[in-house]
């Protein structure tokens, strides 16, 4: 089924823009600029990137996104057991070896998955690909919903005529949705409300949100502060603090790929695994659910089978071809049995080679982009690596006309559009654009906010 944005309506006010109304534009974007600034969002301590420029989209798309990201929620379920019960599944996510005895330990409480977004585009044909799942900790949880109250309140000119709405998002209309979300889950888990939470940092990293979430949790009547990973402690049956204080949830703030080879972090890890204190989202999300090679479980015939056959369709429509980069026979996107190094060497055009468990768009590599010698250099590279790499099918996103916050100055930008989904219900959205085909708001990417015409 095809689904669309609603750019050219947008679009079509740059193309027709009198001089009165790029200055009006200009203006909006200043303003949108300091209102952010003023109400404390930030991006790593820099500006919080949001372009006076929206994503509008349909209502049936957003009715259709929205119960697709859903539908991801009981996919992640399964897998999570496949990983725990299949050798031959395990092997997909060779960085976690050393850690396996903690992933397969699975928390009683469904969806196991309560966090994540979704990271896709509409591709040529308008349909919806998911390129990331994100369900360790992903950003703007907090900051897109408030961001997108801050948006709403800017007179804009690109949208004067345009009937819409910012604020039919769950967690715009709630910020405090994810903490919610926190308690619930630990509510849900062991039967009674947390009394002490904790944001965990680890040498630190990713400040983003950690001290709106912690002010919250405490508004909310559970005391909470910032800990560094390190600084946890098995205390009998608990996990405690430095001051022998107990610590009956945490959320993860930090790169879970530094925690694997850190003996400091042990105890904290495995009163995770052993269930000792409720964890959002628990470790086989914060590794292999979120490591790319889940997309290759998810594309792959031989793995794709053990799914329901509604779930198998969703992913065949929605999930790119994907593959762990190895020594493999396997299906080629149009069903043709292949030797995947081959495939892959011969069809550089058509493909993306990713760590599979990097962020941020780190060490990825565009076929499209790259000459042939580089390209095959990059496999060589790839394979003689203890990193594990991802051979994706390429899909090329769209180009919008939009402000950058840094400048005002308007340009052309690659976009996407990303779901996040709390609790197994849908929550909001996040649309990057980007300079770059990888659309990375840590490397010269904004965000857009996202509305929905109305009528």
């Amino acid at each position: 089924m095809i689904f669309a944005t609603d750019e050219s309506v947008v679009e079509s006010q740059f193309a027709q823009m009198s001089s009165a109304t790029a200055q009006a534009l200009t203006q909006a974007q200043a303003r949108l600029f300091e209102d952010l600034a003023s109400a404390g969002l930030h991006f790593e301590g820099k500006s919080y990137p949001v372009s006076i420029r929206p994503l509008l989209l349909e209502a049936a798309t957003v009715q259709w996104l929205a119960r697709a990201a859903e539908q991801l929620s009981p996919i992640f379920d399964f897998a999570a057991r496949l990983y725990v019960e299949d050798a031959e599944v395990r092997k997909l996510f060779p960085a976690y070896r050393s850690v396996e005895h903690l992933i397969v330990r699975l928390p009683k409480h469904s969806p196991l998955i309560r966090v994540y977004r979704l990271d896709g585009l509409f591709d040529e044909t308008d349909s919806f690909r998911i390129l990331e799942t994100n369900t360790e900790a992903p950003g703007g949880v907090i900051q897109n919903g408030l961001a997108a109250r801050i948006w709403s309140n800017v007179p804009n000119p690109l949208v004067r005529n345009v009937p819409h709405d910012a604020l039919f998002q769950p967690f715009a209309v709630n910020p405090d949705l994810i903490l919610q979300e926190i308690i619930d889950t630990h509510r849900e888990r062991v039967g009674t409300l947390p009394e002490r939470a904790a944001v965990v940092t680890f040498r630190g990293l990713f400040k983003n949100e950690v001290v709106r979430m912690v002010e919250g949790l405490n508004r909310l009547g559970v005391s909470a502060e910032t800990l560094d990973a390190s600084e946890l402690r098995r205390g009998g049956k608990s996990l405690v603090d430095r001051h022998g204080r107990r610590v009956d949830v945490v959320y993860n703030k930090l790169d879970v790929r530094d925690l694997i080879d850190a003996p400091e972090v042990s105890d904290y890890l495995q009163a995770i695994a052993d269930g000792v204190v409720t964890s959002i989202n628990p470790l086989v999300g914060q590794w292999p659910l979120s490591d790319k090679a889940i997309l290759a479980l998810l594309s792959d015939p031989r793995t794709l089978a053990r799914f329901s056959s509604e779930q198998q369709a969703f992913c065949r429509a929605h999930i790119p071809w994907t593959r762990v980069l190895r020594e493999d026979t396997t299906v080629s996107p149009d069903g043709h049995r292949i030797d995947l190094l081959q495939y892959v060497s011969s069809h550089r055009s058509a493909l993306v080679l990713k760590p599979s468990n990097a962020t941020r768009g780190e060490g990825l590599t565009l076929g499209p982009f790259t000459p042939q010698s580089q390209w095959d250099a990059t496999i060589a590279t790839a394979m003689a690596s203890e990193q594990p790499y991802v051979v994706q099918q390429y899909i090329q996103g769209r180009k919008v006309s939009a402000v950058h916050p840094a400048d005002g100055v308007v340009t052309s930008l690659w976009s996407g559009v990303d779901a996040y989904v709390y609790g197994g219900k849908f929550a909001g959205f996040q649309a990057r654009a980007s300079f770059d085909p990888v659309m990375n708001v840590g490397k010269r990417g904004i965000l857009l906010p996202v509305i929905v015409r109305k009528g």
